[in-house]
């Protein structure tokens, strides 16, 4: 994350990179080829060339998203809500937060989401500056213990 935070009476703003990067090595390129021919083949073996196909695509596409790096993002929590980047969170539409400092490389704001799509949204947010955070949300929202869902984390742990 960009140590960048900015606190003001009514905004909090900060930037951070939108995801953490984790470098990946050739041993991972060729387990995920590796993986996805075992299935194509096992798909072909199965007289489904539909899934064959898509197997392919998708391998493209991960490997393709597993290149570019995350930009820098910047994200504020006013009054009216919570923006990252060009995405606005309007109070209105969140049901509750919670600030989870798991370590101190890795901490997140979750806010619950009333719309059905998108329950959670998790947001990077600098070590230092948690308790900032917290005090302000309270003003707006309930502070409810929640925590990412296992296959984000497992995400995570892949590099994504």
């Amino acid at each position: 994350m960009l140590n960048n935070f900015n606190f003001m009476e009514n905004k909090i703003s900060w930037k951070a990179l939108e995801y953490k990067r984790k470098d990946k090595t050739a041993d991972w390129y060729w387990a995920v080829i590796l993986i996805a021919l075992a299935i194509v083949i096992g798909a072909f073996f199965t007289h489904n060339g539909f899934f064959a196909i898509l197997v392919i695509i998708s391998t493209v596409i991960l490997m393709s998203f597993s290149i570019i790096a995350p930009k820098v993002v910047d994200i504020s929590i006013n009054q009216k809500g919570v923006t990252v980047g060009k995405e606005v969170y309007p109070f209105a539409t969140l049901e509750s937060f919670w600030v989870e400092n798991m370590d101190k490389d890795n901490q997140k704001i979750i806010f619950k989401s009333k719309k059905l799509a998108m329950t959670l949204i998790s947001i990077p947010l600098e070590e230092h500056h948690h308790l900032d955070v917290r005090e302000f949300l309270l003003k707006y929202l309930p502070e409810v213990e929640m925590h990412e869902p296992l296959s984000q984390k497992i995400m995570e742990k892949l590099g994504f």
